[in-house]
């Protein structure tokens, strides 16, 4: 109900089919629970890059100069996020990482209307929110080398058709009545983010995979998602002669309910002869010194911006 009523705030969901859908995903859930004990992992591992990022931090060059805090916070379980940041307002310096590697209105979008709204503008000057991680780079090699390091197979392993799933968050494309959504969907970020990830793979050296293929994992409310679903990928597998499939969900930073069962439902649909899950980003060495060497920048900037106004 908290995730929905954020979208709401953006996209007509009215109440009833707020309620529905939340009914029904948690008797989804218990119901998986009583044959699979897997739950969702999400917050765990969220904790854990939280503590594994302090720890860089704290023995980083500017370990002397301050004292860094990092809080797991959540917009729809308990710490929420606005909690968060009021409990650590009067920190010399607020950087707030959105853990989502596509900017939309329902991710950075309402991070920043909430700082806007609740923060005056000096203290807007100690504040900075870390987004557009989906045109970064640095991410992209950071992404790319975790997928080598952590897929089963190297580029001569064998000669069986094996395929790589790329999952990404989907997002409306059109509103019910077939127009553009009036918010910041992520649509075109996403598209690029893809894009770009999916080339790197297939020109790389190392690249172990004969088929490479952008998947959207969508929610279906409110209008039309991005294509093509999950869903569509299992019915179009089926007609395929892919023998190995690895699914890897490169458009999340920790795994959570909407990846981790995504092999068994595969495998469920589609008779191939093995499916592998490569883990998310989650406790990542790699991703855990990228994050923090963007920390660190802006520390730096908003240090200087401190100076330069007398703080």
């Amino acid at each position: 109900m908290q995730t929905l009523g954020h979208a709401s705030l953006v996209m007509p969901i009215p109440l009833p089919l707020q309620r529905f859908i939340a009914v029904t995903s948690s008797i989804r859930k218990r119901v998986r629970s009583l044959t699979n004990a897997q739950a969702s992992p999400h917050n765990r591992i969220t904790r854990e890059q939280g503590d594994a990022l302090c720890r860089q931090l704290n023995s980083s060059f500017l370990s002397g100069q301050y004292d860094f805090e990092v809080h797991a916070a959540f917009s729809a379980s308990e710490p929420y996020v606005e909690k968060v940041i009021e409990k650590t307002r009067c920190s010399d310096a607020q950087v707030i990482v959105s853990m989502s590697p596509v900017d939309s209105t329902l991710s950075c979008g309402m991070l920043c209307s909430y700082l806007a709204s609740a923060f005056s503008g000096q203290e807007l000057s100690k504040v900075k929110v870390l987004s557009r991680f989906w045109s970064d780079e640095q991410l992209h090699f950071v992404i790319l080398d975790h997928l080598l390091q952590n897929s089963r197979f190297s580029k001569t392993s064998g000669e069986e058709k094996r395929m790589l799933l790329l999952l990404l968050h989907g997002t409306l494309v059109t509103d019910k009545t077939g127009n553009t959504p009036k918010f910041r969907t992520g649509l075109e970020e996403t598209m690029i983010f893809a894009d770009r990830l999916r080339n790197m793979i297939v020109a790389h050296p190392a690249n172990p995979y004969r088929s490479v293929r952008t998947v959207y994992l969508n929610h279906n409310v409110g209008g039309e998602w991005t294509k093509p679903s999950f869903e569509e990928i299992c019915i179009d597998l089926q007609k395929e002669q892919a023998e190995s499939v690895d699914i890897f969900a490169c458009g999340y930073f920790a795994d959570g309910n909407e990846t981790i069962h995504r092999a068994s439902e595969l495998e469920a649909a589609v008779p191939v002869s093995s499916v592998y899950t490569i883990p998310c980003l989650n406790n990542s060495q790699l991703f855990t010194s990228f994050l923090a060497s963007k920390v660190i920048c802006v520390v730096e900037q908003i240090h200087c911006l401190s100076n330069e106004g007398g703080g």
